[in-house]
């Protein structure tokens, strides 16, 4: 059984670029907003959550997304959190990890990058 990764970010070419480059070796699912992450994360209970802090309605601020991590860490406390965000200076970083983050990643990022960080704090699939 593949892991369970939420993809949370507002930009709809990053979600489709991160969805198709996971979707071999996870089961992903995609959220846009709040209320959508919520919704998701409540139904499938991501082993790891990849969020982007500025998300609708309040995309000026890292408001919303911080607080998905904290329903996240609050709901599923095993699960793990990458952060991605443009908004990567130290204080919102601190903030994050504070907050239960387990990685950040600045926006822009490379591939590359995200899925080491990924192998790193995923799961192992398990085998039938």
């Amino acid at each position: 059984m593949k892991p369970r990764v939420l993809i949370v970010d507002d930009d709809k070419a990053i979600t489709q670029q991160l969805f198709w480059t996971l979707c071999d070796e996870y089961e992903v699912m995609t959220a846009h907003d709040l209320a959508s992450a919520i919704r998701r994360a409540t139904i499938y209970e991501p082993a790891v959550s990849i969020l982007d802090l500025h998300l609708p309605p309040a995309i000026d601020s890292p408001e919303v997304g911080l607080r998905i991590l904290g329903y996240l860490k609050d709901r599923l406390p095993n699960s793990k959190v990458l952060i991605i965000s443009s908004a990567a200076n130290e204080e919102m970083r601190v903030a994050c990890f504070a907050n239960g983050a387990d990685e950040f990643l600045n926006k822009p990022f490379e591939i590359e990058q995200l899925l080491a960080v990924l192998r790193r704090i995923a799961p192992e699939p398990v085998l039938n």
